[in-house]
């Protein structure tokens, strides 16, 4: 790709409110499947499995779209996306079809590798000093994305059953995307000429490499296990409804809680995490990192009260985001205009593979208890720390 005459700027605001767009179907999924299983025929590995697909094809998807972005207009490459993106949300309205909703996992898992990677490649152009305050920004716009989903999937779900949420929220995603994707339609990125005998960065490189697998690791907990077996927690817990106060609330609405605190923090705290990283990412991860464990593990030995368990789990969340956010910042350094499309996607795809596997795990595991399935998402965080510091040694 050549540097292009006439530089504008990057649409970093539209591009993360096309992806904010995007996350309805797959937020509601997260938010009503593991606590509706039962009652739609599905079982519980089996929630694993659909939970958990989108991630595995991304694998694959990553790096096609590193190569897309590298050969391609960005911004026709994020409106083709959208559009996609509502068709997969419409596919999950008949989850008997199990092929279909299959599918659908499949295609949104595409969607997702480009409009995840274009957001990034966007917020980063130019952001030199600044790049943790940048990703933080972004986050917190698609955080709307995830919060709004994790409002309204345990709401629909009640008034509209299964299908008619599904058709409602592929309607919401087209129409709250197209307008930004349309803004962003004539966007093609900027790429300094890099300097002679300058050598690409190694997707391999040891200390990258430590970072990925750091990566991977958060990701198999927070997007995967803590999500998955949280779920599942909720519905062994209150099962039958849940005393907060005087009143009695169906276990959906504590398993819609309990997810959206994740969502409140990917639109409240996120940007202070990016600006915390820019500071200090060491600090940042470090001492989040020994936040979540804790809360986590607190989550799987206690009998908590509805209420109790939310705010703990919102601990474990906001704690995660920081992490993440510190990681993706130290990659980010690490990598340069005509390297950032090859190396951000290997990070998504390490990031992938452990939400897939995460999602999974948790979903097997919780068929023995939810319980053990968070523990064992606790102790693999606590490996994080050895990795980090490994990665951030001179």
């Amino acid at each position: 790709m050549t540097e292009a005459p006439d530089h504008r700027e990057a649409p970093a605001l539209s591009t993360a409110l096309v992806v904010s767009a995007s996350l309805l179907g797959d937020t509601l999924l997260y938010t009503v499947l593991p606590v509706s299983a039962a009652s739609l025929g599905i079982s519980r590995p089996m929630v694993g499995v659909i939970l958990s697909l989108n991630r595995w094809v991304r694998l694959v998807t990553n790096p096609l779209a590193a190569r897309l972005y590298e050969r391609s207009p960005a911004g026709g490459l994020i409106v083709a996306a959208i559009v996609l993106s509502a068709v997969s949300t419409a596919m999950y309205a008949l989850p008997a079809a199990l092929a279909v909703f299959l599918l659908g996992r499949l295609l949104w898992g595409f969607c997702y590798s480009l409009l995840r990677l274009g957001s990034f490649l966007a917020a980063l152009e130019d952001a030199a000093s600044h790049a943790g305050r940048r990703i933080g920004n972004t986050r917190a716009v698609w955080g709307v994305g995830y919060f709004a989903g994790a409002v309204y999937a345990p709401f629909a779900i009640e008034s509209f059953g299964w299908t008619g949420m599904c058709v409602i929220a592929a309607a919401l995603t087209l129409v709250a995307g197209i307008g930004p994707a349309y803004l962003a339609a004539s966007w093609r990125r900027h790429i300094r000429v890099p300097e002679e005998g300058h050598v690409p960065a190694s997707v391999w490189e040891p200390r990258l490499l430590a970072l990925f697998v750091t990566a991977t690791v958060q990701l198999g907990l927070y997007a995967g296990i803590l999500v998955a077996a949280g779920g599942f927690r909720v519905d062994e817990l209150f099962h039958d409804g849940a005393p907060i106060f005087a009143f009695v609330v169906p276990a959906t609405f504590v398993a819609a809680a309990f997810a959206l605190t994740q969502r409140i923090a990917q639109v409240l705290w996120t940007p202070i995490a990016g600006r915390w990283s820019d500071r200090s990412a060491n600090a940042a991860f470090v001492i989040s990192t020994a936040a979540a464990l804790v809360s986590v593990a607190l989550l799987g030995l206690l009998r908590l009260d509805p209420i109790l368990f939310v705010v703990v789990g919102g601990c474990a969340f906001v704690n995660g985001l920081t992490t993440t956010i510190a990681v993706e910042l130290v990659v980010s350094r690490r990598s340069r205009d005509h390297d950032r499309p090859r190396i951000l996607a290997a990070l998504h795809t390490w990031q992938d593979a452990g939400a897939a596997g995460g999602a999974l795990l948790g979903g097997v595991l919780a068929a023995i208890g939810a319980a053990p399935a968070l523990l064992v998402g606790a102790a693999l965080l606590g490996l994080t720390l050895p990795l980090w510091w490994a990665a951030m040694r001179p």
